[in-house]
């Protein structure tokens, strides 16, 4: 499961955002930042996959599109390898895109994807 989390931070990276997993942002972190869940399906399976992009501001502006660059990357899906396997991001069908969450003074853009794990059990 870590070498899954760490390819997908490694992955979300490249939007130019640091990446922290859900419920475990630093107190002195500052936005934007990019939180995503510590999940992997089955190794032959898939999940419900949903990340947030959060801002520091009260304009839905900044989250919308940053959320829109990351959809239009995954869009028809994205494949992350990592040591012993693959995973497949892509857009989930069945729900939004994406929703706005307000906290405060923080604006995200929660977006749902669903994620395939492919490797071998146990790896």
């Amino acid at each position: 499961m870590m070498k899954a989390a760490q390819a997908l931070s490694q992955w979300f990276a490249q939007f130019g955002l640091p990446v922290y997993l859900d419920g475990d942002v630093p107190d002195d972190a500052e936005a934007p930042y990019i939180t995503i869940p510590l999940r992997e399906p089955n190794w032959n399976g898939r999940a419900a996959f949903q990340f947030t992009v959060w801002y520091h501001t009260v304009s839905n502006v900044e989250p919308i599109t940053k959320a829109d660059e990351i959809i239009g990357v995954i869009m028809q899906g994205t494949r992350i390898p990592f040591d012993g396997g693959l995973l497949v991001l892509r857009m989930d069908e069945d729900t939004p895109q994406a929703q706005i969450i307000i906290d405060e003074d923080y604006r995200g853009a929660r977006i749902s994807t669903v994620l395939n794990s492919y490797h071998m059990p146990g790896e």
